[in-house]
């Protein structure tokens, strides 16, 4: 009998990505003792070639297969990579080391090029041989990784304690098994990947394996040349180092599996090569065919979920008309459409899903998701319907969008994975919380709808429909003209550069301006750039921009009366609304000082070190249950940012003024913004603090309404209340206005 305990600790240390340590010497000294763990061992890559070598020759091909078979219907997971393993090996060329110049890291070694050995490539190196042999105890639908079958590490461990366990045969059961699965490969159409085989095997429920063994199984197939690509060829015949096996997919890593399709079918040549000693005409092409075990029960009855009595056939919380659908950018229901739903229940969160089929093409989805409380009141509902056009292989899988693509079974999330091709319609209904996007995210053009304060108030069919019945009689008279323009524009990847000048749409009627000041990826580059500084740590492809602090009916303003009107802080955010052409460049201006402003920002040193910069480190620390709160009170310094000077300040020297200014609030960004925000603009920061109580821009030092913070911060450091960004450089070291203006002409790029 296996030891439970060893098998327990097979799980914890080494069945994820990263364990949690190690096991204590002693459970680990047990564990070797009872046959489970495999004890480590010091050792190089060319005694590892070498005794992978030798054991090849010393085990049968009949003896693996007969394994491999044996454990189709016993699960016996010691047995069924032996086949596959001996075939490489057999196959495995003698050689030197030979690497790929990769670094050592926490998460990648380099490799052999030929073999995928990661130990003992320059000295003499321990293996911890249970990071391999875990495979050969768990079951598969406890693997947080998947097994690399073609690495030499796992090879040797795999061949070195296969050779201990008594020989197997197989029974009438396992050839069952092994001809359904290559049934199922003869039914695949000629695109069909792996995932599309896995998917049938599974539909078809003529053994009990879960989708992870399943894959493990073709995966052993392939590398043994049976299941193999046209031109990407197993082991049986050949060998293909470690490093040309191609890039994996979704986690899928088998080679050569990844270059398999429907069309390459069962290679039978192999299959009699392996099998046809011993199986006699059991595996003949003639014999695959799908047939149910009298050991597995037919499936019961789907049960109902426990989502549909929240639903109603044919209702929706939001029933739109197609005199609406037409102001929110989408297209009619045509009553000819096929309806299937499709119910999910995630905690608290009860799902609905419609798709709406013109014969076997996916044309409409329809999704709602409910919050429910314990006693069946709603939190909040969200209802989101959009216009797209998915071709499906009679609705059982969504057929690839390109050559390279491959079939996915039809699921909500396969479906709503992909960007649809239409436009989409999204209402959130909570109780003074809702709101409305509509949008097409195929050309990243919105329907700016507004009327937030209408909005809000939303709670039901009803109220959705007093708000559109208004919402559509006060349209302006080229509505129609933006509702075209959102359907059918073409994506668009815009240039653009310092000083180009962008309009913002705010509702149907008003609109707003901004100002591009550059790109961090540019200023980056640029020597005058403190090594430590926020734009160094921020993610995405931000840009810094100003808008106009005002909003007008105006959409064709122009730079020059542009030119006097006041500008917001600065921000950074996403380029994406720029580079599509969300927010299009309308003009450009010749930047001057007053244009250019950067955040003043403050924030604690709570620790420093690879993992916290000094835009993590408090919050980060605020937001780990393993830190002791204590912590937040002893900061080891206080980092100040503006424009291109940064330096930190000793706690002990920081002022207890200060010292409560950072207890009341949050005086760094460090972050970018997903998108460019024109809903700020024009308004005072009571007004936007009485809609958003605890909005982040109320800790902004910059603002008009915070100069007695902003104050009482250059008196700390010995600057004048009126002290600029360029004061602040003087003092500190950094480049002026001028300065940055001067660089960005003459580095950005068009």
């Amino acid at each position: 009998m296996i030891d439970k305990k060893a098998i327990s600790l097979l799980k914890k240390y080494y069945l994820s990505y990263k364990s949690e340590g190690q096991p204590s010497d002693n459970d680990k000294e047990n564990a070797v003792k009872c046959g489970v763990f495999v004890p480590d061992s010091v050792t190089t890559h060319d005694e590892i070639v070498a005794e992978i070598k030798s054991l090849s020759k010393q085990i049968s091909l009949d003896d693996a297969a007969k394994a491999f078979l044996y454990s189709l219907s016993s699960g016996d997971m010691r047995y069924r990579s032996a086949l596959s393993s001996l075939v490489w090996s057999k196959a495995l060329p003698e050689h030197e080391m030979i690497s790929d110049g990769g670094k050592k890291t926490e998460w990648s070694s380099p490799v052999c090029v030929v073999c995928g050995c990661s130990h003992g490539l320059d000295t003499k190196e321990n293996v911890d041989w249970n990071d391999y042999n875990v495979f050969r105890y768990l079951p598969p639908k406890q693997y947080g990784r998947e097994p690399d079958y073609t690495c030499a590490e796992y090879v040797l461990n795999d061949l070195r304690e296969f050779v201990k366990l008594p020989v197997v045969e197989p029974c009438d059961e396992d050839y069952r098994i092994l001809n359904g699965i290559f049934a199922c490969v003869k039914g695949m159409k000629p695109h069909n990947m792996d995932t599309a085989l896995l998917a049938e095997i599974r539909k078809r429920k003529f053994f009990d394996a879960t989708g992870n063994a399943i894959h493990c199984i073709l995966g052993i197939l392939s590398v043994c040349g049976i299941l193999e690509g046209a031109e990407n060829k197993g082991f049986l015949r050949g060998y293909v180092n470690y490093t040309e096996h191609g890039m994996g997919r979704d986690g899928l890593t088998f080679y050569p599996l990844n270059f398999w399709r429907g069309k390459d079918g069962v290679n039978y040549q192999a299959v009699n090569e392996i099998f046809g000693s011993f199986s006699g005409s059991r595996l003949d092409p003639r014999n695959a065919v799908v047939s149910v075990s009298e050991s597995i029960k037919a499936p019961e009855k789907k049960t109902e979920s426990k989502a549909e009595q929240y639903f109603t056939d044919g209702l929706y919380c939001i029933m739109l008309s197609d005199e609406e659908r037409r102001y929110l950018a989408l297209d009619p229901v045509d009553p000819s459409w096929e309806k299937v739903s499709v119910y999910s229940v995630t905690g608290c969160l009860k799902k609905r899903t419609v798709l709406f089929y013109e014969g076997n093409t996916i044309v409409k989805v329809i999704y709602e998701e409910y919050s429910v409380k314990d006693d069946g009141s709603y939190i909040s509902r969200s209802y989101n319907e959009f216009d797209t056009r998915l071709e499906t292989d009679n609705r059982t899988m969504l057929l690839p969008l390109t050559s390279r693509g491959r079939a996915k079974p039809v699921t909500p999330t396969n479906v709503m994975a992909v960007k649809p091709f239409g436009c989409e319609f999204f209402i959130f209904l909570q109780n003074g919380k809702s709101y409305i996007i509509v949008r097409n995210l195929r050309n990243n053009q919105e329907v700016m709808i507004g009327e937030k304060d209408r909005v809000r108030k939303i709670m039901s069919d009803e109220d959705f429909h007093e708000f559109m019945r208004y919402y559509i009689s006060t349209c302006p008279d080229d509505y129609f003209e933006r509702i075209a323009t959102v359907r059918s524009m073409e994506h668009q990847t815009v240039k653009f550069r310092a000083g180009d000048i962008f309009r913002c749409q705010v509702d149907r009627r008003h609109y707003t301006y901004g100002l591009i000041l550059g790109k961090t990826r540019e200023i980056e580059k640029w020597k005058e750039l403190p090594e430590v500084h926020s734009f160094r740590y921020i993610m995405m492809q931000p840009v810094i921009v100003r808008m106009y602090d005002f909003v007008t009916t105006d959409k064709d303003m122009t730079e020059k009366e542009l030119s006097g009107m006041a500008l917001c802080p600065p921000e950074l955010c996403s380029d994406c609304d720029i580079l599509w052409g969300t927010h299009p460049i309308v003009a450009h201006k010749e930047l001057v000082p007053d244009d250019i402003q950067f955040q003043l920002q403050l924030a604690r040193q709570i620790k420093k070190n690879e993992h916290f910069n000094p835009f993590t480190a408090e919050v980060l620390v605020k937001m780990s249950p393993k830190e002791p709160k204590p912590k937040m009170n002893n900061p080891r310094a206080l980092y100040v940012e503006w424009g291109f000077v940064s330096f930190e300040i000793p706690w002990e020297n920081v002022s207890d003024d200060i010292r409560r200014l950072l207890d009341e609030g949050k005086y760094f960004e460090g972050g970018v913004s997903l998108g460019i925000r024109a809903d700020l603009c024009g308004r005072t920061l009571d007004d936007i603090l009485k809609e958003s109580p605890k909005h982040m821009i109320r800790h902004n030092l910059l603002l008009p309404e915070n100069r007695d913070k902003f104050n009482l911060v250059m008196n700390f450091l010995g600057l004048p209340n009126d002290c600029t960004v360029d004061d602040f450089a003087a003092k500190y070291g950094g480049i002026t206005r001028q300065q940055y203006i001067g660089l960005i002409n003459r580095q950005s790029k068009k």
